[in-house]
């Protein structure tokens, strides 16, 4: 890899994580992470090393897994890390009416990707983040949320649990690494993409409608927002909506 500012990207092989790749690869060396989609990872790597060889490598790990997490933490290593994209995410239905194992089970899932992973690299990255800081001047953690970490969405309630905790946890890690120059923001989404194999029960004209803008957006509206974020060098703690207005309009 060359000596661009390195930026992790997680969940980076397919749909939005492959947009925040293609959107900072200009001007940042890639780590792509990657859990199953190898193939799809490789894919994009080979594209952008088309682009600017040298400028990539693939990691992989299970996020749900602490042992799987410090490796993944080893394979990133110690040199300065500017930028971590927190992208990867777990979602999926909440059943209420499950056997109470079944149910608290299925929370504590949503945690251990969506809110433990996060806690656990980023603390396990902040040496190589505060190296980054000291040598660069800055260093950032940018989390993708949603907007149902503001309100839940039905039938997928302990996802939205999960969000809302990772909503708290950028604030608290923005406060606990500002001192080092590591700033900590949130994206929360609205419908940029629909999830593979997902029952519709909204319409993407449905959706629109909910917005100020009318329309949906698009994996390129968050991924300007990540690169916005990695460079807004005095903005810290913050989560930003990425939603065209929907989040005050309804």
């Amino acid at each position: 890899m060359s000596q661009f500012p390195r930026a992790l990207i997680t969940g980076a092989a397919r749909r939005v994580g492959a947009e925040i790749a293609h959107r900072l690869h200009a001007d940042h060396d890639l780590l792509l992470h990657c859990r199953h989609s190898r193939d799809e990872a490789a894919a994009l790597a080979a594209v952008l090393e088309a682009a600017r060889p040298q400028s990539t490598r693939i990691v992989e790990g299970e996020l749900g897994d602490e042992h799987a997490r410090a490796r993944l933490a080893d394979a990133v290593g110690a040199a300065p890390l500017d930028l971590v994209v927190f992208n990867a995410s777990r979602y999926a239905r909440s059943d209420l009416a499950a056997e109470s194992t079944v149910r608290n089970r299925d929370l504590r899932d949503f945690f251990e990707v969506n809110v433990v992973a996060t806690w656990d690299l980023a603390l396990r990255l902040r040496p190589a983040l505060a190296a980054a800081a000291e040598t660069h001047g800055d260093a950032a953690i940018v989390v993708i949320l949603d907007l149902y970490a503001q309100r839940p969405l039905p039938g997928y309630e302990a996802y939205s649990i999960s969000r809302a905790a990772g909503a708290m946890l950028v604030q608290a890690l923005a406060r606990a690494f500002g001192a080092e120059g590591v700033r900590v923001n949130g994206i929360a989404p609205g419908t940029v993409l629909w999830a593979d194999g997902s029952l519709r029960a909204e319409t993407e004209a449905m959706l629109a409608s909910r917005t100020a803008l009318g329309r949906i957006g698009s994996p390129a509206d968050v991924a300007a927002a990540v690169r916005y974020l990695a460079g807004a060098r005095y903005v810290t703690g913050s989560v930003l909506p990425v939603d065209g207005g929907r989040s005050t309009f309804v």
